[in-house]
């Protein structure tokens, strides 16, 4: 990443992350990249699964239907989610 070196990846499972306002999600088919020092979310692969991504003035929002699943705002032209993953 960003030295045009490849980073392998070690497995495949669920994670669960708290949202903004404390409900609990699974994202599920998540790969572990152990090399990585961030965890990384495919707005791609959220897409194609269904959910609709609106961006406007620093803040992102992943929406299902009429829900909104995850938001997130934007630091130094990256976005951050507004919410943290759970470590059992």
């Amino acid at each position: 990443m960003g030295d045009d070196h490849p980073c392998i990846m070690e497995g495949v499972g669920t994670i669960r992350i708290r949202m903004f306002n404390g409900m609990v999600r699974e994202l599920k088919g998540v790969r572990y990249v152990p090399q990585l020092k961030r965890n990384l979310i495919s707005v791609g692969t959220l897409e194609a699964s269904g959910m609709v991504i609106s961006v406007r003035d620093g803040d992102i929002m992943v929406i299902k239907g009429s829900m909104v699943v995850m938001k997130g705002v934007r630091r130094d032209n990256l976005y951050y989610l507004k919410g943290s993953t759970i470590i059992d």
